[in-house]
């Protein structure tokens, strides 16, 4: 009997299926010579009682010898295919193809004491698991021993974060004041820095005022604008590196005086002189496919999906509607042997035209150098109808970037042209398509063209008006999700598959919030970097070098040597580290009352505002401060017209008017109502409002609407 080990149940049906007839057993599937069974993600876990329950500071460091148990939830299944184990002449390991993956089986099967290695093969694709696929992945498997460097890889990434974060959690935990976790990761802390030192700048930023001057020139009644130019005439440049740097007229600014003296000395000039006209024609090649960051960024910069969310729809895609490839991959190419299923996937996706594309694509789509486990993220089929929003546009960015792969470069001209005035040139930029290419594929978003009148060297033109613009010097932006992923990905910190999961850490930890699309560090995540400032643990060029160590172990087949070397780097870092950090204390922010916290609910319920997610005392204190100043005013002023004329005021429990004496109550006929909708109901309009709630529990819909002084449903259309 051989018996398949897959990750998650889902999984062992596909390829149950795939064997043909089969019949459920308790635990597994039955399919001819084959039985496949299933773990339930991470069946086992490292055993912590292998270090004393109570937390002191004499005890560390700890480094225990390492013990696995099985979750309290997995011990039926992990019984289960013990015993499957003891009847099966051979293992095929069927995980997720990657370090995570192969961690699982491996844990499972030599806690159940299997030790028939040379009889144990890996299933190992980055295509989805439909029929064709699992039956031919059958016939090509590999042994298991040429994966033994990925499990050790896999096992000293677990290893040391928990050597890691057991030992600083607990030591930054004791000496903090306020008693509670102090979580401290390998990877976490460093990327919690980046958030803090981002948050630092801007806080610690000055702006400063600048002037630039614009002159608006007429060349036979066609109007063009032209920038005065301080310094040499500046390269263009990129979109993401000028948003990132502020520094996109840096070539233009002037003080305010020298702005107001070069204004008097250009009055009396009435005519410039166009003396440069250059003109390039330029190429664009398409985009590189997506990598999983790639596809997170471009999701959360587009659409505001969180790194998470968006790694959590390419799963589906992936294992359940097999539209897409394995997404959990760092690599933006595929391997020359994809040839041929790039041919048949643009067949089904009624792209016939591109095939003959292919072979020209070049090393820029098909580069085995520059792959790792698995090949970049691609469709593998149709998107089936009925699926959700979110699941169509991340489907979508991963086909437009395929099919683009294949099309025609972006074929564009550039035009700059200097005038002078008087003793002044001023630069203008221009731009015309000339072959959209790939780029039809984002035109609707994307397609932008500067055009100029015909000007060339020589031309008099005509000053219509100069004229100084204000600006002032602007801060980094905070780090979105997009932007800090960008940065992670290029100091190696995690990997593409544990990155959502690091930020969420985050967010969960209390150390940083989301707000709108931007990520921002709090008090208390401001005060844990402060302290270990000075430390490796919060280095990220540290972690990017373990990150580098733990990619060599596998790539280079270290093996069982290359983990214990590694291990042995860990224990002497935590050593040191918990030298360093013995001596300081962490103060924690001051929390806000309970009753602090009633009172913002409360006053955001009234005003409209949101209460902040940070839970300290001076935020909350703020927004306090700042809800009853709303207040105030929104009592003064009120907040529109009932339909009787009055004036519509907040109270505590909800929204009336002054006149008539009509209410909207906050919660109503079981659900909270929002000030918009008090408004529009107090203001005469009939609103339709989903999740109302009956007296036996039962949710409904309906129209609301005020009849004297009262709202009531009405369910007609």
């Amino acid at each position: 009997m051989k018996l398949i080990l897959t990750e998650k149940p889902s999984v062992a049906v596909d390829i149950a299926r795939s064997l043909g007839t089969f019949n459920r057993e308790d635990g597994y599937l039955k399919a001819g010579d084959y039985i496949v069974t299933w773990a339930l993600g991470h069946l086992l876990e490292i055993d912590d009682s292998v270090v004393p329950r109570k937390w002191r500071t004499e005890d560390l460091p700890l480094f225990p010898e390492f013990r696995y148990r099985v979750i309290k939830s997995g011990s039926k299944q992990f019984n289960t295919i013990k015993e499957l184990l003891q009847k099966a002449d051979s293992v095929i390991i069927a995980t997720d193809a990657g370090r995570e993956g192969e961690l699982i089986a491996r844990l499972i099967l030599m806690h159940a004491g299997w030790k028939e290695w040379n009889r144990t093969h890996r299933l190992w694709t980055s295509e989805a698991l439909t029929p064709d696929v699992v039956r031919r992945e059958l016939n090509n498997l590999k042994p298991a021993k040429e994966f033994d460097s990925l499990y050790y890889s896999a096992l000293a990434r677990q290893h040391s974060d928990w050597i890691v974060g057991i030992n600083l959690t607990r030591l930054v935990s004791l000496k903090s004041s306020d008693g509670s976790v102090w979580s401290v990761g390998r990877v976490q802390t460093p990327t919690l820095k980046l958030i803090v030192d981002r948050d630092t700048e801007i806080e610690n930023f000055k702006t400063q005022p600048y002037w630039v001057i614009k002159a608006l020139f007429n060349k036979e009644g066609d109007l063009y604008e032209g920038w005065l130019l301080v310094g040499d005439v500046p390269e263009d440049i990129g979109e993401e590196e000028g948003e990132e740097s502020g520094e996109e007229d840096r070539n233009f600014r002037l003080s305010r005086d020298k702005a107001l003296l070069i204004l008097k000395e250009l009055e009396g000039e009435r005519q410039g002189e166009v003396i440069s006209v250059n003109r390039q024609k330029k190429k664009e090649k398409p985009p590189l496919l997506h990598s999983l960051t790639s596809l997170q960024r471009e999701a959360n910069r587009l659409y505001g999906l969180s790194a998470k969310r968006t790694l959590d729809i390419a799963q589906r895609l992936y294992q359940d509607l097999k539209v897409i490839s394995y997404p959990r991959t760092d690599a933006r190419h595929l391997g020359g042997s994809n040839k041929e299923l790039v041919k048949k996937i643009l067949r089904e996706l009624g792209k016939e035209e591109l095939i003959g594309k292919i072979d020209t694509a070049g090393k820029r789509v098909f580069d085995d150098s520059k792959l790792t486990d698995h090949h970049a993220i691609i469709p593998l089929a149709p998107l089936p109808p009925n699926v959700s929003a979110d699941e169509k546009k991340i489907y979508d960015l991963i086909l437009r970037k395929f099919i683009g792969a294949f099309m025609s470069d972006y074929e564009y001209e550039t035009t700059t042209v200097i005038t002078r005035l008087g003793r002044y040139r001023f630069i203008t930029k221009g731009k015309r398509d000339i072959n959209l290419g790939w780029k039809v594929l984002y035109q609707d978003k994307e397609k932008k063209e500067d055009k100029l009148p015909k000007l060339h060297e020589g031309y008099k033109v005509l000053k219509v008006r100069v004229s100084r613009e204000e600006r002032k010097t602007k801060p980094p932006p905070r780090y979105t999700e997009a932007a800090l992923l960008k940065v992670m990905e290029r100091l190696g910190l995690g990997t593409p598959a544990t990155r959502a999961d690091i930020i969420n850490t985050l967010l969960e930890r209390g150390y940083v919030v989301r707000k709108s699309k931007s990520l921002m560090s709090t008090p208390k995540g401001k005060e844990l970097i402060s302290k270990l400032r000075d430390s490796q643990v919060s280095s990220p060029e540290m972690t990017a070098e373990w990150e580098k160590e733990l990619e060599t172990i596998y790539t280079q087949k270290k093996g069982k040597s290359g983990y214990e070397r590694f291990l042995e780097g860990i224990k002497r870092f935590v050593k040191d580290e918990i030298g360093n950090i013995k001596s300081r204390e962490f103060t924690a922010p001051k929390q806000a009352t309970k009753k602090m916290l009633d009172l913002a609910k409360s006053l955001a319920r009234e005003t409209g505002l949101k209460v902040p997610k940070e839970t300290d005392f001076e935020t909350i204190k703020n927004f306090i401060d700042k809800a009853l100043k709303e207040k105030e005013k929104q009592l003064a002023e009120g907040l529109g017209k009932c339909m009787c004329g009055g004036k519509i005021i907040p109270f505590k429990k909800g929204w009336r008017c002054e006149s008539c004496g009509a209410t909207v109550w906050h919660t109503m006929f079981g659900k909270k109502m929002s000030k918009s909708l008090a408004i529009r109901l107090l203001k005469g309009e009939r609103v339709y409002v989903k999740g109302l709630r009956s007296k036996n529990g039962k949710r409904y819909s309906a129209y609301l609407r005020i009849e004297n002084g009262k709202v009531k449903p009405e369910f007609s259309a």
